[in-house]
């Protein structure tokens, strides 16, 4: 087959995976990644994939990490008191340093328990909304915690690229040294545009403008994110946490941004977005598949969920009730795009073997399946 109808099967593939996925009763993207995963293992053996499918599955990845920093609310951290925001990122180092604890005591390699602490938000809006709770208070402090969780994984991951080039303590401390100026040079381009903001409101209002015709909103969100992503790669970073970051600073700016999003969500969850994930279903290798492996990734879900529920004692001194504790851990546990991102860097890094690395895919395809189905059965019985 050549690679020109190959493309032509991933377009189609895209447009058919809504349906597919509904009659599945699986979420979207999972769907997506099946698809993929199908359409490798049956029509792209041998095949040289196109480049224009490496670029538009790059494109997809950080317009879906822009989005998902502008689903941050700023208006829920403005409201939360300061001794819940403590109790709160005490709950997310917890996640982590219970990983590291599970991966010494279980044999597991650390990368691998990094990527079962991962989270990310973007399937756990999408399980709120479903459930008809996203505007209740506790989906929204479930919502604070994910937000934590998905910055603080995002930095775990990019720590662990910078663990798979380290060259010494004089290299690290320098790269740390321009990381830190990025960071400061953020601070104040963000400043700024807070007093830009302030004398002239009326662009902010143009920018979330319903009928301009310019779409100067999706021109200002494609730079930030294009310009972030390539910064953050400039001083080390990874590309994603700039996308992210771009994403989150807009979001603090544009308070009423709901047309804006439904607009960058449309051309990102219409197209770019699906082709991320079938061209990532398209390069897992499914010929290590046996029964020890499926036994193994029973064990990766179990960790996932132990992982969110060993620090659940700070979730209660924070306000939570015990059920409400056990229904967050099930929410905050199917972190697939993160764990897709995860698993493919740490192969790249060479932290990962491809049983690993297939392990660690089919869990976050499982996640997604089992904890949201768990998480709406709870729910219905705690009702």
């Amino acid at each position: 087959m050549s690679g020109s109808l190959l493309l032509l099967f991933v377009f189609l593939a895209a447009f058919l995976a809504p349906p597919l996925s509904r009659l599945l009763r699986m979420p979207v993207p999972v769907g997506e990644l099946v698809i993929g995963l199908l359409l490798g293992h049956f029509l792209a053996q041998g095949v040289a994939l196109p480049e224009i499918l490496g670029f538009l599955a790059d494109f997809g990845f950080l317009l879906l990490m822009f989005l998902a920093g502008l689903e941050v609310d700023f208006n829920l951290l403005r409201q939360l008191e300061r001794r819940h925001f403590v109790f709160y990122a005490l709950y997310v180092v917890g996640m982590f340093l219970g990983a590291g604890l599970l991966a010494g005591l279980l044999g597991v390699g650390l990368a691998q328990a990094l990527i079962l602490a991962l989270v990310s938000i973007g399937l756990m809006v999408a399980t709120l909304r479903d459930m008809g709770i996203l505007g209740r208070a506790f989906a929204k402090r479930v919502l604070i915690l994910g937000v934590l969780g998905e910055v603080a994984s995002l930095f775990g991951l990019t720590a662990m690229e910078k663990a798979a080039h380290y060259q010494g303590l004089l290299p690290l401390l320098r790269e740390v040294g321009i990381i830190a100026l990025f960071f400061l040079l953020l601070f104040l381009a963000f400043r700024l545009a807070g007093l830009f903001l302030w004398w002239y409101p009326e662009v902010g209002r143009r920018l979330v403008y319903e009928e301009d015709p310019s779409a100067m909103g999706i021109r200002l969100s494609l730079a930030l994110m294009f310009a972030a992503a390539v910064m953050s790669g400039l001083v080390g970073l990874e590309s994603v946490l700039g996308a992210f970051l771009a994403g989150m600073i807009l979001s603090y700016f544009l308070q009423k941004k709901h047309d804006l999003e439904a607009k960058l969500s449309a051309m990102g969850y219409g197209f770019l977005i699906p082709i991320f994930f079938i061209r990532t279903g398209m390069g897992i290798d499914l010929s290590g598949l046996d029964g020890r492996l499926l036994l193994e990734v029973g064990q990766a879900l179990l960790l996932m969920l132990l992982i969110r529920l060993l620090p659940a004692p700070f979730l209660l001194l924070s306000g939570f009730r015990l059920r409400e504790a056990f229904l967050a851990a099930l929410l905050l546990a199917y972190p697939f795009t993160l764990m897709i991102a995860g698993t493919e860097i740490a192969r790249s890094a060479h932290f990962l073997d491809e049983r690993a690395a297939l392990v660690l895919l089919l869990a976050a395809a499982l996640s997604s399946l089992l904890f949201p189905w768990a998480a709406k059965m709870l729910l219905r019985f705690l009702r």
